[in-house]
């Protein structure tokens, strides 16, 4: 099976920086993954490709530019695993973590997904590429597959284990005679002349190297010599080893890690660990270069080195003087993104994380920020998991961050300036005397002042006020049978505090009345998620929000739930929590997500939902959750992942972004929240040009504006109204015919009206 998408002037996208405008369009992706922990380097023509954990990016030698590509560019998916070029054919190789496989020829992206879709037991990862003829040999988990290079297909399998049994292997190489594969068991080969190598019995085990069933992680032939990888699990390091007559060690490379062995401009390039050594083919080391941690090196014809550093990105080593040059496109440190927040134009991230029982990863504590355009990451090795953070409502560049175990640390420009525990707050150690303090969630008052939840102590809910000052809330006995675990939590407008219950335990709510000092007149409540019968649908809630009719919105294991007027459980002791019911032409309905795991919900500025799912995707459904608008899956769209961590939307500019277990992607949404003022109004693009034919958004309107647009004699050519503070036009009149060149007059009125505002739009063809 073979799916070929052209993608025309596929060179010239590569030119243009695609994922570093200054401005998205509308309903354009872009995706957002860090660069600097490289795996894979290649030549690819006259660019430099390298791969690391979250994307690809290549660097032009003609220009010195530098460029990202990822899925929203038109590769097929994310995360390479292998990759290799073929300068006889002209022809690169992608593939990914998933089996699928690009690739690239010319302006074509051509894309091969049998193995990805293939149903095969056990381990079906690519681990090399060897061309040879017409040919691609593909080392894999399973055994060896050939794909036809000109005809884009898969043609044979090659099971070369025991009796036709599958076996890893994980590098082919060949002497023009004879096949030699690198497996899990030894070295097996075969005759390349043999037309039968689909038969299992023309491979035999080599049985003179030095481990016959030993595991070999690579072979590679080069200078009339035959070059074996044995990894030494008893010694924890890896043994090269050479034919020459005789199987010698190689001791130039001992006692140490080898990551790579290829020829590379007729010679032979070792990436040892924290090394690259490069043999000639006199058989002398003829240049060694120290590095970080590489994992791939190549030598170019120039006599420079390029190396995939794993912490650095891509390096070049210039020939002669040894200069370095460091290469990362801008990304976030980590690819995951456990919580995110956003305000004044600014995206917050966190890659912490707990694990389905509610203890840690460990993952190192990081605050990554996307602003102007710009990511800068600020890593605290003292600290781990960051799972929640909070803006503050005054001001986007003070925010906090909450981690499970490790107390609250403020931030202020990106800097940490505050580090909270018990000796400076009423936040309390899950631990006795061990200072582990677990924090679950993070959310700012009407007031500024920031509530947290304590979790698993006697006193589980604190805030810091505004003066700079602490509380804590014992909250009475209702949280002694959930140990005092508390999650997430939700301020509503009114003030009232929703929080999740993990583990099942359904919802926490408080209402202090609007008095922190004053404990008298707060209200405790335990909540079940019942029908209207008393009935409990579900107490597995992940996430909450509130939408801007201040209704409450749960993301369930049990799909979508909502709560209408949530403050009338304080008024008559109990809510209701309500499905919705999506119409279907028979009559019938069904039940809004039912059969998802919703693990987010996101409320943009025209109260329409982002809902994430564990494996689903993510949505966008209108303001009362009937109509699907989007769905968001890899078989849809760009998006990197089905599996959803957060969605948050950039009520600013409209911008969803979702994170995802494999890294951060955005898309340009049209709705954004509604200004109080038509102060800071925009066009984009203005003046639209004569080769532009896509939507024209009209920024920085009040929430539901009605937009009349006018030609300069005042004759309505179009009519619409703003979702949230975005109002989005085609260009066309109210007949669907494109507009002709011109100024034309957009006035703007909010619907009450009571303010009005008028701006132009210049057309050119």
């Amino acid at each position: 099976m073979m799916n070929r998408f052209l993608i025309p002037g596929l060179f010239l996208l590569f030119l243009l920086p695609r994922s570093l405008e200054a401005q998205v369009a509308l309903g354009e992706w872009r995706a957002h993954l860090p660069y600097h922990f490289a795996e894979k380097v290649m030549l690819y023509e006259d660019k430099v490709f390298c791969s690391s954990t979250g994307g690809l990016f290549y660097y032009n030698l003609s220009d010195n530019s530098v460029e990202t590509i990822s899925k929203a560019d038109g590769l097929s998916d994310n995360g390479i695993a292998v990759m290799e070029y073929y300068p006889e054919k002209q022809i690169a190789m992608l593939v990914y973590e998933d089996e699928n496989i690009d690739l690239l020829k010319g302006d074509d992206i051509i894309n091969i997904p049998d193995i990805m879709k293939k149903q095969i037991p056990g381990d079906k990862q690519v681990y090399d590429i060897l061309f040879q003829g017409n040919k691609a040999y593909l080392s894999t988990g399973f055994g060896i597959v050939v794909v036809d290079i000109e005809r884009y297909e898969i043609t044979e399998t090659y099971y070369i284990g025991e009796n036709g049994d599958q076996v890893r292997v994980n590098q082919l190489a060949t002497d023009g005679t004879y096949f030699y594969a690198a497996t899990e068991s030894g070295i097996m080969r075969a005759e390349t002349s043999n037309p039968y190598l689909i038969d299992y019995n023309s491979w035999e085990k080599v049985s003179d190297v030095p481990y016959p069933d030993g595991f070999y992680k690579g072979v590679v032939y080069y200078s009339n010599r035959l070059f074996l990888i044995y990894q030494n699990d008893l010694m924890e390091v890896d043994e090269i080893y050479y034919y020459d007559g005789t199987w010698k060690s190689l001791s130039e490379v001992a006692n140490t890690s080898c990551y790579e062995v290829r020829i590379s401009n007729d010679q032979l390039v070792f990436t040892l660990d924290g090394v690259i050594k490069i043999m000639n083919e006199d058989f002398l080391f003829v240049r060694e270069y120290e590095s970080g941690s590489p994992k791939s090196a190549f030598l170019h014809e120039d006599g420079s080195i390029w190396v995939a550093d794993n912490g650095r990105g891509l390096v070049e080593v210039e020939a002669g003087t040894g200069a370095e040059k460091v290469i990362a496109p801008n990304g976030p440190y980590y690819s995951l993104a456990y919580r995110m927040a956003s305000a004044g134009g600014i995206l917050y991230c966190v890659p912490g994380g707990v694990t389905t029982t509610y203890n840690n990863t460990f993952r190192l504590a990081s605050v990554m920020r996307f602003k102007d355009e710009l990511w800068r990451s600020n890593i605290n090795t003292d600290r781990r998991d960051f799972i929640a953070l909070a803006v503050d409502p005054e001001d986007p560049n003070h925010v906090f961050a909450a981690s499970w175990g490790y107390g609250l640390v403020e931030y202020s420009d990106n800097t940490p300036v505050a580090f909270y525990d018990e000796s400076n707050s009423t936040l309390r150690s899950i631990i006795p005397d061990a200072n582990y303090i677990r924090i679950g969630g993070l959310a700012f008052d009407s007031e500024g002042n920031l509530w947290m939840t304590n979790t698993g102590v006697a006193e589980p809910i604190s805030v810091l006020k505004k003066d700079g000052s602490w509380k804590s809330y014992k909250v009475g006995d209702i949280l002694a049978s959930t140990g005092g675990a508390l999650g997430e939590i939700v301020i509503a407008e009114n003030d009232q505090i929703w929080g999740i219950i993990p583990k099942g335990g359904g919802l926490f709510a408080l209402d202090f009345n609007g008095t922190l000092d004053d404990e008298t007149d707060d209200t405790y409540k335990l909540v079940n998620v019942e029908d209207e019968n008393g009935k409990v649908i579900t107490n597995e809630v992940f996430s909450m929000a509130e939408d801007l009719n201040g209704n409450l919105w749960l993301g369930t294991n049990q799909g979508i739930l909502v709560y209408y007027s949530p403050e009338n459980l304080f008024t008559n002791g109990s809510i209701i929590a309500q499905e919705i019911l999506v119409p279907r032409d028979d009559g019938y309905g069904d039940i809004l997500l039912k059969t998802e795991k919703i693990t987010s919900i996101e409320v943009d500025g025209s109260n329409r939902k982002w809902i994430g799912t564990a494996d689903g995707g993510a949505f966008l459904v209108s303001s009362n959750g009937i109509n699907q608008i989007y769905n968001f899956n890899t078989s849809t769209s760009p998006i990197l992942s089905n599996s959803i961590t957060d969605i948050c939307v950039d009520g600013k500019s409209g911008e969803v972004f979702f994170g995802t277990d494999k890294g951060i992607i955005s898309f340009k949404g049209d709705a954004t929240d509604g200004a109080s003022e038509f102060s800071n109004v925009k066009v984009f693009p203005n003046p639209v040009r004569e080769d532009y034919s896509g939507p024209i958004s009209i920024t920085g309107l009040l929430a539901e504006t009605i937009v009349k647009i006018t030609d300069m004699g005042g004759n309505l050519v179009n009519e619409l109204e703003s979702s949230g503070g975005l109002a989005v036009w085609d260009g066309n009149d109210l007949h669907g015919n494109r507009v002709a060149t011109g100024v034309y007059l957009v006035f703007l009125v909010n619907k009450v009206p009571t303010k009005a505002h008028v701006t132009k739009i210049l057309f050119i063809h």
